[in-house]
């Protein structure tokens, strides 16, 4: 079994269950169009995850479901964070706000969060609360970008291993987490086993933002937190050239990289493929069971770092 033509089988359940969970309130249509495009990288992984624990046909429906919780979720978070960002374009489109107004947008978002809770109110109390976990992870990570914002290179650098990753593991890795556990819970696996594909699900997640944060520095416009991190990783005298060159000469990120010869790009291809390593390290374990899905845990990582961009490449 290959893992295009697996994801390529889900991908259509789960095109068509959003779709059906939509028309329960989008009557023109508005959010339909928005999240048209998206990749479905998390509820795939959830999917995933579920048939890879024993999960079977009966409650399949319901793991689609979750899926799609964790879609909404996913595509709330992008609703708001465009206008935090004052991003105009989504997905090669013109962003929620920018067509609808902020107003709009907001109300939109908090409705997109509230459709996904509303479709899994039949699943166990531990499934509901992995979600309300998941937002509440989001949440604290958006904060704590915002916040980065407001200070200097100087004083991120000073805590910025631990800012950096706590932020990505928050705002990003955690809808990966929980879309992995999700898939656990609702197989019926033990807790043991949704530990693992917590931390399986988290080290996919990081990879897939620091890919992210890769591509966006090489085109000069990285948030103040992976700069930081890339200027942490280099001796005294770079870092204070490094910042005299962007806050103090006015230059961009990338122009300041390129005339203190720092290789961005390699930096951050070496830290995803650790964390990779780690993620496929989590399936090797033998308390994953063996089955014809396991090969696809560990073809996962790279498939969905990839899809995100493949860091820069």
């Amino acid at each position: 079994m290959e893992i295009e033509s697996f994801f390529k089988k889900i991908r259509v359940d789960i095109e068509k269950r959003l779709r059906d969970r939509l028309k329960q309130y989008d009557r023109r249509a508005r959010l339909a169009h928005f999240l048209n495009g998206g990749k479905r990288l998390r509820p795939l992984l959830s999917v995933l995850v579920f048939r890879a624990c024993g999960g079977d046909d009966k409650d399949y429906g319901r793991a689609i479901d979750l899926a799609v919780a964790i879609e909404l979720q996913h595509s709330a978070s992008l609703i708001h964070d465009d206008i935090i960002d004052g991003d105009l374009e989504r997905r090669g489109k013109p962003s929620y706000h920018r067509v609808f107004g902020v107003e709009a947008a907001l109300l939109e978002g908090h409705k997109v969060i509230v459709l996904g809770f509303k479709g899994v109110l039949n699943h166990d109390k531990e499934v509901i609360e992995t979600l309300f976990d998941v937002w509440s992870q989001a949440l604290a990570g958006e904060t704590e970008e915002i916040e980065a914002r407001q200070k200097s290179l100087a004083d991120l650098i000073v805590s910025i291993d631990r800012l950096y990753f706590d932020t990505m593991l928050r705002k990003t890795a955690s809808l990966f987490a929980g879309a992995a556990k999700l898939g656990c819970q609702e197989s019926g696996a033990s807790k043991e086993l949704e530990s693992v594909f917590w931390e399986y699900g988290k080290n996919i997640g990081l990879a897939y933002q620091m890919s992210d944060d890769c591509i966006d520095v090489n085109n000069g416009g990285a948030e103040p937190l992976p700069l930081a991190w890339i200027i942490k990783q280099t001796d005294e005298k770079t870092r204070k050239s490094f910042i005299t060159a962007v806050e103090h000469e006015g230059l961009s990120a990338s122009e300041a990289f390129s005339k203190l010869n720092i290789d961005a790009r390699s930096m951050f291809r070496n830290e995803i493929q650790r964390i990779q390593s780690k993620a496929e390290a989590l399936v090797r374990d033998c308390k994953i069971p063996a089955s014809a899905f396991k090969p696809l845990l560990l073809e996962a990582p790279k498939y969905i770092v990839e899809s995100g961009g493949g860091y820069g490449n």
